[in-house]
């Protein structure tokens, strides 16, 4: 009597470690695709205002303002947007650096972020140049919402004169 073959595949000793290791592949894919954090979103944001001022980009800067904007100055957003634009305009060349304090979250969909900003004719490469930098301190406090999935905008500003010691 002629054995029959099996539609089985033979026993193979690597093959439970391969797909353990292929697993191990995909869940570390995965791991990389990952959403940004929440802080990592509000650091992007502070980044791309940063840029988009000495760019003098008011367009881009006007995205980042929320509908509801309102500060404890009076401003809404119309007046907020006036505000950056006169700043723009008023500055020639205009460099900044920023550091983020800190940032929290009193709710998800809500964040709170300090910045202290040094805003100079020329470029900023690090806090220890302003020392010896003729440049306009501030120290900025942002309130934050979620707006869509990844993107926060500014609900509300409140800024003062920063000290060196701000920027450490």
């Amino acid at each position: 009597m002629a054995q029959r073959e099996s539609n089985r595949p033979r026993s193979n000793p690597w093959f439970w470690p391969m797909v353990a290791l292929a697993l191990a592949l995909a869940l570390a894919l995965a791991g990389c695709s990952r959403q940004p954090s929440p802080e990592t979103e509000i650091r992007d944001l502070i980044a791309r205002a940063v840029a988009a001022a000495e760019e003098r980009n008011v367009r881009d800067l006007r995205g980042m303002i929320a509908d509801d904007y309102t500060d404890r100055r009076g401003l809404d957003r119309k007046a907020l947007e006036n505000v950056l634009r006169l700043q723009v305009l008023r500055q020639q060349f205009l460099h900044l650096f920023a550091r983020v304090r800190k940032i929290e979250f009193p709710e998800p969909e809500r964040a709170l972020a300090s910045v202290a900003t040094a805003m100079a004719g020329r470029p900023v490469e690090d806090a220890g140049a302003l020392v010896n930098l003729n440049a306009d301190l501030y120290r900025f406090e942002l309130e934050l919402v979620r707006h869509g999935r990844n993107d926060w905008r500014v609900r509300s500003a409140d800024w003062e004169p920063a000290r060196l010691d701000d920027f450490w």
